[in-house]
C-alpha cells in the first residue's frame, strides 16, 4: 500500500515542485508568501495544517528555518521531513552550505528566485507601497534604511522556468531602481527533490512523530533517526 504524503509548502517553491513533477501522488498545500512577514502567523498556520493531517504517513515541508517559524511545531502521530536551510534561497541553491559560502563572498547581495518574483513582495513593490502611503520623499528614506546596504541583485535560475527573459527584466528593473549590479547563478534542485520525494539526506531534517521541533534540531543537532551529520 503506497504511503500517504502531505506536502506543506510556500508559494516560493510551488513552481519548481510542479515543473519537476514532484507533486505526483501526494496532497499539496502551498501557503501565501505574505506569511513570511509574520513568522508567528506562519507557525500557527503550519501547525494547524499538521494537526489536520494526522491520517497521513509522512508530512513534508518545503520551508526551512524561516525566522524560526518552525520552532515548536509538533506532529503527534506523523513524522516530519524538511530542508535544513535558513530559507527558500538556500533551498533553491541546493544547500545551506552553498548559501553561506556565497554570503561570505558577498554579504551585500539580494537574491531573487522565480517564486519570489511571482508571489513575493520585491523591494521595488515595497517602495511603491510606501510611496502611495507616505509620498516619495519618506518612501525613499524608508527604502534606503531597509535596502540601502545592498550592492547586487542575483537571479537564481532553476530548471523549468518559462519566459526566462521576463524574469530577467523584472530583476533588471529592480536593480536599476536601486543602482545595483545584476548577476545570475544556476540553482540546484537536488535538495528540494530529495525532500519532496521523502528521501532523508544530509541537509534535510527528519523529526519523529511526537517530537517537538527545537532550536537544537533546527541547528542540525541531535534528533532521532536522522541521517544528517
Amino acid at each position: 500500500m503506497p504511503l500517504r504524503i502531505k506536502l506543506i509548502g510556500c508559494h516560493s517553491t510551488m513552481n519548481e515542485v510542479h515543473a519537476q513533477g514532484l507533486d505526483q501522488g501526494m496532497d499539496c498545500e502551498f501557503l501565501d508568501y505574505s506569511f513570511h512577514a509574520r513568522p508567528d502567523k506562519l507557525h500557527d498556520k503550519i501547525q494547524e495544517i499538521i494537526n489536520e493531517s494526522q491520517d497521513y504517513n509522512l508530512i513534508i515541508l518545503t520551508y526551512g528555518r524561516c525566522s524560526n517559524s518552525m520552532l515548536g511545531l509538533l506532529s503527534t502521530h506523523v513524522p516530519l521531513l524538511f530542508p535544513a536551510t535558513h530559507d527558500c534561497i538556500g533551498l533553491m541553491l541546493g544547500s545551506k552550505a552553498r548559501h553561506m559560502e556565497l554570503f561570505s563572498e558577498n554579504s551585500l547581495t539580494y537574491y531573487f528566485s522565480q517564486g519570489w518574483l511571482d508571489y513575493g513582495r520585491t523591494p521595488l513593490e515595497e517602495y511603491y507601497e510606501y510611496e502611495a502611503k507616505y509620498g516619495e520623499k519618506k518612501a525613499r528614506k524608508l527604502i534606503k534604511i531597509l535596502y540601502g546596504s545592498y550592492k547586487k541583485a542575483i537571479f537564481i535560475i532553476t530548471p523549468g522556468i518559462k519566459d526566462l527573459e521576463r524574469y530577467r527584466q523584472k530583476v533588471q528593473e529592480i536593480a536599476d531602481f536601486f543602482g545595483w549590479e545584476v548577476g545570475e547563478i544556476e540553482g540546484d534542485l537536488s535538495l528540494l527533490t530529495s525532500v519532496v520525494k521523502g528521501i532523508r539526506a544530509p541537509e534535510s531534517i527528519f523529526v519523529e512523530a511526537g517530537q517537538e521541533i527545537t532550536l537544537e534540531i533546527l541547528a542540525g543537532g541531535k534528533h532521532e533517526n536522522n541521517d544528517q551529520t
